[in-house]
């Protein structure tokens, strides 16, 4: 039975499709969402808590097969991409910089790219996960939507992504969040003033892509 999906937690269009057993395509361009993916600049991995997802029912597909052979059938989109970029000195990449991802049962390694980027699968019900580099360096990685960045824990997120802020993304003002924003609109060029203004939501959205 099709429902709707009030959005909590580290949910995400991923995760939920998942849930369901469908195709994250399927959910989020079904057209009793469209009214979301346009307040969220279609943009599936930006969702706040309180959105309500359709969640349709899954459409059975018949597929001829010859009898008596086995088949394997895989999932599209499973699992997951995610990418990570390392970096230092503000925005520097960390190039050819051996790591090793672990998240769930899955494990993987490789090196950076020139730019500073990893790229690795996750299954979407995975929400965290950890990442290690050669310099013995130990990272926690949180696999879930990003918030808005009209809302506090949006702000926070991505700040905490760009490594300016080390504190929950909670929703809550706090002197290191009045910090961390300082030293981004200084670095940035921006106006410093610890608030949240439309020059450094605009700048968080271009630095961390969404």
């Amino acid at each position: 039975m099709p429902f709707y999906h009030l959005v909590s937690g580290t949910d995400s269009v991923d995760s939920i499709a998942y849930d369901n057993g469908l195709y994250w395509q399927t959910l989020w361009h079904h057209p009793n969402n469209a009214e979301l993916r346009q307040a969220r600049a279609d943009q599936r991995n930006i969702l706040a808590e309180g959105d309500r997802l359709f969640v349709p029912d899954i459409t059975p597909r018949d597929v001829a097969k010859a009898l008596d052979r086995r088949y394997r059938f895989r999932r599209k989109g499973i699992p997951v991409t995610v990418e990570v970029r390392l970096t230092q000195n503000d925005d520097e990449p960390r190039a050819d910089l051996g790591y090793r991802i672990k998240a769930g049962k899955r494990e993987s390694e490789g090196r950076s790219d020139a730019d500073g980027w990893i790229r690795f699968g996750v299954m979407p019900d995975i929400g965290s996960g950890t990442l290690t580099l050669e310099t013995g360096e130990t990272f926690a990685l949180v696999f879930s939507s990003m918030r808005p960045t009209a809302t506090l824990k949006g702000v926070q997120g991505r700040l905490r992504n760009l490594g300016y802020f080390d504190g929950p993304p909670d929703g809550k003002p706090s002197p290191a969040l009045d910090a961390a924003l300082r030293h981004f609109q200084a670095l940035c060029g921006l106006q410093v003033t610890g608030e949240v203004d439309e020059a450094t939501i605009a700048e968080l959205e271009k630095r961390h892509g969404s």
